[in-house]
């Protein structure tokens, strides 16, 4: 009984504080101005773009579609190597490796007992999209081929893939090894979390050094042409990212790409050509980063605006001050998008501070989240105090830096003032309202549950007669 009474006081704490907010929730949809924004025509048969902090999706093309992937399926062999390996571990080419090699494969001409640092793999893997080097890499991990494929399943669903299968570590074709665009934009947005990777995908030529049985140093070149400044495909806003190519898969491209504070993932499948899927892939990015911004919620949502260091006290805690939503949480929208001109949906979640998230919903499309967290006096005092900071990690000649994790730092002027919240004697009525019915409701369910045990204790003392 404790329990429910505890969980209606959380609800009628909710319901004060973002009363308004439901008000208006029950009676408003998108404003009739606003609408997403137009996407592009592609000529690649399945597409995604995402935001990989939010995980956003931006744009879809049949992107849960099962296509081959051909060679980007390195980017999951290299996050596998990073994650499993130090850069100064030798790798050895094994017999097995070399003679599996067919003419026509991309290689960099190893021999067997060739013996190469995993720094030098991981090079030879993203520039020069080496086969020989990714059944190397796998071989060093796992013992085998058919083992390192198990491994990357296993991490493919870690990352949130649903519907990818892979067979082996370098792409060549084999009818059990797919993807779908979707699963390759979550599988690239765990690799980019790793600072070596980003340095690795934004190079755009790595010499490889002379070991045991190469006698002069190799260059290996990146085949991501966006990254070249003298490329007829160069952009500036692109980190970097891993083509494809088979006769069965078409072209296939994955790209990472920052501007500002936005982070844009585009993947791109089955396109005739070299010139249309870089023109695909320009095409996504323009369109996420001309249409979209983030917006910091606490900022720029009114409806939640209270004078809540006054009014909303937690009877859970004397350590607790009040009941605030996550001043750092930001959502991406489209300009010209206000962030109380969306949907938003309350869930109940308990975490380590907070009691709830609210969702906030473009028609079908979520956007973003944010906690409803307990404010102690302690935190709150650290909150005011600690600024916004952005951790970039500086890539090989970049003259964009990366971040690894990123905070909302824009800055909007909040020009309505409290008195919008309060429009109406209606939208003050209605939260008191539903407390009061609140209210009751728990009384009555105290008081029948207290008569149903008296009347069991009743008939349990009428049977000892």
């Amino acid at each position: 009984m404790k329990k429910i009474i505890s969980y209606y006081l959380t609800v009628i704490m909710l319901v004060l504080m973002f009363g308004q907010a439901f008000v208006i929730n029950s009676t408003t949809t998108y404003a009739k101005t606003n609408s997403w924004p137009t996407a592009p025509d592609l000529v690649g048969e399945t597409a995604i773009l995402i935001e990989p902090n939010s995980g956003t999706i931006l744009y879809e093309k049949n992107s849960h579609k099962k296509m081959y992937p051909a060679s980007i399926t390195k980017i999951m062999t290299a996050l596998l190597t990073i994650e499993n390996c130090k850069m100064n571990e030798k790798v050895v080419y094994s017999k097995q490796n070399i003679n599996s090699i067919q003419p026509g494969d991309a290689n960099i001409g190893c021999q067997i007992g060739e013996e190469m640092t995993v720094k030098d793999c991981l090079y030879a893997l993203m520039l020069s999209s080496a086969n020989e080097t990714a059944r190397a890499l796998a071989e060093h991990i796992s013992g085998s081929c058919d083992a390192f494929a198990q491994l990357m399943n296993q991490r493919a669903k870690q990352a949130g893939a649903k519907d990818t299968h892979f067979a082996n570590p370098n792409g060549l074709h084999d009818p059990n090894h797919y993807v779908t665009a979707y699963d390759m934009a979550m599988i690239m947005k765990a690799a980019i979390k790793y600072p070596v990777f980003l340095d690795i995908i934004h190079t755009t030529e790595y010499t490889l050094p002379k070991n045991n049985k190469r006698k002069t140093p190799y260059p290996s070149y990146q085949r991501h042409k966006m990254i070249y400044s003298t490329s007829e495909y160069y952009d500036p806003d692109v980190v970097g990212g891993k083509t494809g190519y088979t006769d069965q898969a078409g072209k296939t491209l994955v790209t990472y790409a920052k501007r500002g504070d936005l982070d844009l993932i585009s993947v791109v499948m089955k396109s005739k050509d070299e010139q249309t899927i870089f023109t695909d892939t320009r095409k996504l990015l323009d369109y996420g980063f001309n249409n979209f911004q983030y917006v910091n919620v606490s900022k720029n949502d009114n409806r939640f605006d209270s004078d809540t260091d006054t009014l909303l006290k937690s009877p859970f805690s004397t350590d607790i001050a009040n009941i605030v939503i996550d001043s750092s949480a930001s959502i991406l929208v489209p300009k010209n998008t206000k962030v109380s001109d969306l949907d938003t949906t309350v869930t109940f979640k308990s975490e380590d501070d907070s009691f709830a998230r609210i969702t906030y919903k473009y028609g079908d499309k979520v956007l973003g989240t944010a906690k409803i967290k307990y404010l102690t006096s302690e935190s709150k005092n650290k909150e005011s105090t600690e600024s916004s900071t952005t951790v970039t990690t500086t890539t090989n000649n970049v003259k964009e830096t990366v971040a690894s994790q990123k905070q909302n730092t824009t800055k909007v002027n909040k020009e309505t003032s409290k008195s919008d919240n309060t429009n109406s004697n209606l939208e003050l009525i209605l939260p008191i309202l539903i407390v009061v019915i609140i209210i009751v409701v728990i009384i009555l369910i105290f008081v029948m549950q207290r008569r149903k045990i008296n009347r069991v204790r009743a008939m349990k003392r009428h049977r000892n007669r």
